[in-house]
């Protein structure tokens, strides 16, 4: 507990009725060559025009006349817009504009940090520091685009992940199953590999102590390069991962087990696709009818054997600074379907789900978004607890220990309650016996 455990809503953050107008996200994202002022690509996201060359090249200018002035370009705000400047091993630059929604620059940080580790995973870091052709790396990049939009893109309303925005993979809560499990590790071996997962429409459900060893950051990313790709029965794609080996290129192999789950494999060069392609009968066939119930978690992304209070519309659960667990249908009958026209709808709930994390990892928890980072030593503010409360909904933040549990409750809720709820919620989906990290 802080010294002040509720906490009004702050004038500095969006009000219901704001949000209920609020556009997509729209974005420009541009990358170039740090001493040429090259362009290497441009993105872009939401109902938004491209940008002439001209106010391009200004941009890329203004940083570039920074740096020969020894000064640090980093951000700037316009009326209804922020603008923020990354280089990354003074080779490569990111500029990145985007609608302002009075988050701190360290969200959008995150943004570039995550498209310039996807550059990293796709073409490997020696060929982004030592640009020898630039046409061939323009090309080379051409591979990473569906994992940069995807990155750009900010909400999955498929799949519900939100572990770009907080720096942590996403996963499923299922029960341990021993079967499951060995299948797994047995699976890998034939690979002759130590690293593999199952993933859950993009998110982890199970996986091998070598794979929950890699960078939080590759976690996030092998997660996402999965989900980002077009689907199929199995895939042989070259990968670096981008703190662990960033120049060495290794292989990501994916087979589809059953509807919404995939398998992911990272191993060397010694076994081919084919090879492991008729292994999979023999080692899942008999697991079948536990992958189909471990599939049939999404959306829900718990079990239905955990019973929460039926007042909460949604939540993102952040455990031990690992993993994190999101969900917006946390009740089966709930479609999110508006009745009396101030329900909540599904993508509704996943805004201001991700809106309460920029929220308070911002300023209640100013603390919490450095924490997340491998260099952070300290946490900067005391606070443990909040509360917001609108005419659409109310929710509630509780930070505890290296647990974070942001919940999204119905208008209706009794505002004296939520507290109580918040602390019984966070100790029934910690302390049930799903699968470890």
């Amino acid at each position: 507990m802080g010294k002040r455990p509720r906490s009004g809503l702050p004038p500095a953050v969006t009000t219901a009725h704001a949000f209920n107008r609020r556009r997509k996200m729209e974005a420009h994202l541009m990358a170039w060559t740090a001493d040429g002022g090259v362009p290497l690509f441009t993105r872009r996201t939401g109902d938004v025009k491209a940008l002439p060359f001209a106010a391009v090249g200004t941009l890329n200018g203004m940083h570039m006349f920074s740096s020969l002035h020894n000064s640090e370009l980093l951000s700037t705000v316009t009326g209804d817009g922020k603008l923020l400047w990354r280089s990354y091993h003074k080779s490569v630059v990111l500029i990145i504009i985007c609608s302002d929604d009075n988050a701190c620059d360290s969200h959008i940080g995150r943004v570039l940090d995550n498209v310039f580790a996807a550059m990293v995973t796709c073409v490997g870091l020696d060929n982004l520091c030592n640009i020898q052709n630039v046409e061939r790396l323009k090309r080379d990049l051409k591979v990473c685009y569906n994992l940069v939009d995807h990155i750009l893109l900010q909400l999955d309303e498929d799949q519900l992940t939100v572990g770009d925005l907080i720096g942590v993979v996403d996963c499923i809560l299922c029960h341990k199953s021993p079967s499951l499990q060995h299948c797994l590790e047995s699976f890998v071996e034939t690979a002759e590999s130590a690293y593999g997962c199952l993933l859950v429409r993009g998110k982890i459900a199970l996986a091998t102590k070598k794979w929950w060893s890699l960078d939080n950051r590759e976690l996030v990313l092998l997660s996402a390069y999965v989900n980002s790709s077009t689907k199929t029965v199995s895939r042989d794609i070259p990968i670096y991962l981008p703190a662990s080996c960033p120049n060495v290129c290794n292989r990501l192999l994916t087979f589809q087990l059953t509807q919404g789950i995939e398998l992911c494999v990272l191993c060397g060069p010694n076994i081919s696709l084919s090879q492991l392609e008729e292994e999979i009968p023999k080692h899942w066939k008999a697991v079948f009818e536990q992958l189909k119930c471990v599939s049939s978690l999404h959306p829900r992304n718990f079990p239905t054997s955990v019973t929460i209070d039926r007042n909460i519309l949604g939540f993102i659960l952040i455990e031990s600074r690992k993993r994190c667990i999101c969900s917006v249908q946390p009740l089966e009958e709930d479609n999110g379907r508006p009745k009396d026209g101030k329900c909540l709808s599904l993508r509704r709930r996943q805004e201001i789900l991700r809106m309460l994390y920029k929220m308070a990892a911002g300023t209640y928890f100013s603390g919490a978004e450095k924490a997340n980072d491998a260099d952070s030593s300290e946490s900067r503010h005391g606070a443990r607890e909040a509360y917001t409360c609108s005419e659409y909904y109310k929710s509630y933040i509780l930070q505890e220990g290296s647990n974070q549990l942001y919940l999204l409750f119905a208008a209706g809720v009794a505002t004296f309650a939520m507290r109580a709820v918040a602390h019984r919620t966070l100790k029934t989906l910690t302390s049930q016996k799903f699968y470890q990290i």
